[in-house]
């Protein structure tokens, strides 16, 4: 059994943006109840150590800085073919409200929806 992170959106998510030496990163058409959008991506052995959640948080950022809104699901989850796909608890966040890159952590069977919403000032 392994952990995966699964990343879903409203948009198209370019894979090649997103490599580098500490995630390993694949597309993926895994279709999992629980997600609102498409899955396009998945990070194999998932997030563990908050370095690598800073490279996902700014690649979220940095795709979203092209549209005014999106939408980001990600869930850890385990792959395996013993134990069926299981969304256990969901959270949701608004992207410039995240403070550190540690609250793309995720329990095993959490989602966690992120919302660009277009601000006004």
């Amino acid at each position: 059994m392994t952990y995966y992170y699964y990343i879903a959106a409203d948009i198209e998510l370019p894979k090649e943006s997103l490599k580098n030496v500490y995630l390993d990163i694949d597309e993926s058409e895994e279709r999992i109840k629980g997600f609102e959008f498409p899955i396009q991506l998945e990070i194999y052995n998932g997030i563990g150590r908050e370095r690598e959640a800073r490279i996902l948080l700014e690649y979220l950022m940095q795709q979203a800085e092209k549209h005014k809104t999106c939408t980001f699901q990600i869930a850890n989850l385990i792959n395996s073919n013993r134990v069926p796909f299981k969304i256990l608890e969901r959270r949701q966040v608004q992207l410039h409200k995240i403070k550190s890159p540690a609250e793309l952590i995720l329990e095993e069977g959490e989602l966690l929806t992120i919302r660009k919403v277009n601000l006004v000032y």
